[in-house]
């Protein structure tokens, strides 16, 4: 038979407070270094977003175009029978565009004011050039819309 002879725990060497203090303090800088990294990132990302970007003024009635632009404003729209969409009105230095995405009340990430780029066939959709469903991405604050 076995015999138990302690259910204590072993004690943890203590640690000075010196060496905490480091380590805390190299953790917070190293935590801090990594976010700035990932903010780096996120930027460059958003900047290469804008490759190939069309001013919203020269897009053309049934061409595929890449846009860019700031949500001016959104509403839901019903749409056929009781189809609710989401409406934006993306605008950049040039002009305006509406884009319609079918079905949708929210789309996380989309507020006024975000920045974004959208992608798709231009319609016309009530007298006004618009997208319907376009591919879209979303774009840091940092990232300056092209002019």
């Amino acid at each position: 038979m076995f015999r138990l002879l302690s259910t204590a725990p072993c004690p943890a060497p203590a640690a000075s407070t010196t060496e905490m203090a480091l380590f805390s303090r190299s953790s917070k800088v190293a935590e801090a270094q990594r976010v700035a990294d990932e903010n780096a990132e996120f930027e460059r990302l958003g900047r290469r977003a804008l490759d190939g970007v069309t001013p919203i003024s020269e897009t053309m009635w049934r061409s595929q175009v890449r846009v860019a632009g700031r949500v001016k404003a959104m509403r839901v729209q019903p749409w056929a029978e009781k189809i609710a969409s989401l409406e934006i009105t993306l605008a950049d230095e040039t002009g305006g565009l509406t884009v319609v995405f079918l079905g949708r009340r929210t789309i996380g990430g989309i507020h006024l004011g975000s920045h974004m780029v959208v992608e798709g066939m231009v319609s016309e959709v009530r007298h006004q050039l618009t997208l319907i469903n376009p591919a879209y991405q979303l774009l840091p604050h940092g990232v300056d819309l092209p002019h």
